[in-house]
């Protein structure tokens, strides 16, 4: 639950749902409604409005980004990880053959389906929030305003990587005959897009640091996501441009330190830009349904040479996805590498999580350990760990890149991509590593400077979902697939099918080709 919503999250909750015709929670509680809000009353104050946004931020945790569907979809795809296996269990998942590591994903995929329905629903409740809010006489519905059209934005923007052109929907939808629309095409997607981001800047001004520092999206949020937005069109002046903005706006750096980047104890910290806000209370308190994201990744149970069985953190066994061995192989060895995977630990429980020992053993494959971040006294991992979607280095590398685009690479565009580079191996904090490690670049032609940028956003980002969306931009994800193996991987592989079920639902719909 985002950590901004009001405090009674049964009651908000169902009256949300509520105004956006779900009967969920009636059925889950079964009890007699005394009294309700009728829709046309509502949306008369800045807490009603308030509480129907937190709705829309509320999708942000649903199965997509919290069961590690947008890591399959992003990552897998991309292959930095592989997913799959049992979730409830140990052993190396290499040999793992199923569909997104495969590329033999197919239309009936849960992944897609649920990708599909949860990001329109959040999509229709923005839409509904902004009808209500566009005839309102509350004072600060311009705000409120903004941050709707930002979150139907980063929506849109999910959907129209992944499947191209998708239908516009753009008022509530108060009728099933609205539903049975026909798919635009992506450019009118991206014009929507950009439409909506624009006014978010201007409606967000000037930027609110507190609003920041609470998990909202502010006015430059809006636009490095703009810059993403330009980035991802090949529109490479105004990508680098509105990240230019971000960059001279001096409110965001890089956490010095990469660990700290997503560590509980430094929420939404000067680089996280824009961060799906993971509640809870930090530590012996969390529970699974809550913090399923942050279990996924590993590393499970194993035992060690002489037979002892050991694990990692309570849940020892819950792990979904394993970095890929030859993207482990090929990263430097830098700090940031310490903190996104590794193949080893510095410490381990016996007995359950009676015993911890504070020794280094080594693991049967690297594991994603990003967002793992153990209460040692407990063995249960922490709360508060927060999924980035947008952050500083993500801006610097948008504008290095796009840079590098328009005219090859400039002193500017090195200085930012070094300076992510020179985080990663620690420079400034007593964790620095000697320049040998990771040196600074220079004198590099554009290609190689591509290249360059690309490495490093696989590395920078590994587990985050943004690799896939870079290989494609530059029409190298199938190249990379098939260099890792992937005998199936086809032009088709580009965009994901348009998932069955919308295609029974909606006649409309037309089914992207090859699937």
């Amino acid at each position: 639950m985002l950590t901004f919503c009001k405090t009674n999250k049964i009651a908000s909750l169902c009256l949300v749902l509520l105004l956006l015709g779900s009967t969920a929670c009636q059925d889950a509680l079964d009890e007699k409604v005394y009294s309700q809000v009728a829709v046309d009353a509502f949306y008369k104050t800045s807490d009603q409005a308030q509480l129907a946004l937190n709705g829309v931020y509320g999708q942000l945790w649903n199965d997509t980004y919290r069961d590690g569907q947008w890591v399959t979809l992003a990552d897998v795809t991309a292959g930095t990880l592989i997913g799959g296996g049992s979730a409830n269990g140990s052993g190396d998942r290499s040999g793992v053959t199923n569909d997104f590591n495969t590329f033999s994903w197919k239309s009936d995929a849960l992944e897609l389906s649920t990708t599909w329905d949860y990001f329109y629903n959040a999509i229709n409740r923005a839409n509904v929030l902004i009808d209500k809010l566009a005839v309102s006489t509350i004072p600060n519905k311009t705000r409120l305003d903004g941050e709707a059209r930002f979150l139907r934005a980063h929506f849109y923007f999910n959907l129209v990587r992944i499947f191209g052109g998708v239908p516009l929907q753009t008022q509530g939808t108060t009728d099933l005959s609205e539903v049975n629309k026909p798919r635009s095409t992506a450019e009118e997607v991206y014009a929507f897009i950009v439409k909506d981001l624009e006014t978010a800047v201007t409606g967000l001004s000037p930027f609110s640091q507190s609003d920041q520092i609470a998990g909202k999206a502010t006015s430059l949020a809006a636009t490095a996501l703009l810059a993403k937005v330009y980035l991802q069109q090949k529109q490479w002046q105004k990508a680098a441009a509105e990240a230019k903005k971000v960059i001279d706006s001096k409110a965001f750096d890089l956490m010095a330190d990469y660990e700290n980047i997503v560590n509980p104890d430094f929420r939404n910290g000067k680089e996280m830009i824009f961060a799906i806000q993971h509640g809870g209370n930090a530590n012996s308190t969390s529970q699974l349904y809550q913090t399923r994201m942050i279990y996924l990744f590993g590393p499970p149970a194993m035992s060690l040479p002489n037979g002892t069985s050991i694990q990692f953190h309570l849940l020892k066994d819950l792990v979904i996805f394993q970095a890929r061995k030859e993207f482990f192989a090929n990263s430097p060895d830098t700090y940031r590498k310490w903190w996104s995977v590794r193949d080893k630990m510095p410490y381990y429980y016996k007995n359950g999580i009676k015993e911890l020992v504070r020794d280094t053993v080594k693991m049967y494959a690297p594991f994603l350990t990003k967002f793992n971040r153990v209460d040692f006294s407990t063995g249960i991992l922490r709360e508060g760990v927060d999924y980035p979607l947008i952050r500083y280095a993500d801006v610097l590398l948008t504008y290095a890149e796009a840079t590098n685009e328009v005219g090859g690479p400039t002193a500017e565009a090195y200085e930012a991509l070094n300076k992510v580079r020179r985080r990663a191996r620690a420079v400034g904090t007593p964790n620095a590593q000697p320049a040998s490690i990771y040196p600074d670049l220079t004198g590099l032609s554009p290609a190689q400077f591509r290249d360059a940028v690309l490495n490093e956003e696989a590395q920078e980002f590994v587990g985050e979902g943004h690799y896939r969306w870079d290989l494609i931009r530059h029409d190298r994800l199938i190249t990379n697939a098939k260099q890792l193996g992937i005998s199936a991987a086809a032009d088709k592989h580009v965009l994901f099918p348009i998932p069955a079920l919308q295609l029974s639902r909606n006649t409309a719909l037309k089914q992207n080709p090859g699937y």
